[in-house]
């Protein structure tokens, strides 16, 4: 009986311990700093940008002035479901601009693929907002 808890004490430690390193591992090749270049529904074009550093995120909407129109940070972890793999945005902060951010109380789950410096990114899938959904495919900055 000893034995058996132990074994299976054994195996839930390896187990937890191989998704920690998977998610690491995940997050670690989302490091660093993505852009892509949209144009909303008025026709004005926007750059929008997410930088994931260890387990955490930050994320602009910018004008091609630079100006911030919408700025957010929180927390960044992987999920597997099946094949997919899920970015989870948790503990958002959001706001105009970085020194003016609040609670959102709004986690977001994104289907996400990482290429040969592009990162694919479907958002707004999960639940209804007032964005439609949308396919963005991410250049890796310098």
């Amino acid at each position: 009986m000893m034995k058996t808890i132990l074994k299976y004490s054994i195996l839930l430690t390896l187990t937890t311990l191989l998704t920690l390193t998977t998610q690491a591992a995940d997050l670690d090749r989302l490091a660093g700093k993505w852009v892509v270049e949209k144009t909303n529904d008025d026709g004005q074009k926007l750059k929008q940008i997410i930088e994931i550093t260890g387990d955490k995120f930050k994320f602009w909407i910018q004008t091609p002035e630079g100006q911030t129109m919408i700025y957010a940070t929180g927390e960044a972890k992987t999920e597997k479901a099946g094949d997919l793999r899920i970015l989870k945005l948790t503990d958002i902060k959001a706001g105009e601009s970085e020194n003016n951010i609040a609670d959102i109380y709004d986690d977001r789950t994104i289907v996400y693929r990482t290429g040969y410096r592009t990162l694919t990114l479907a958002t707004n899938f999960e639940s209804y907002r007032d964005e439609e959904p949308s396919l963005d495919v991410y250049k890796k900055q310098n």
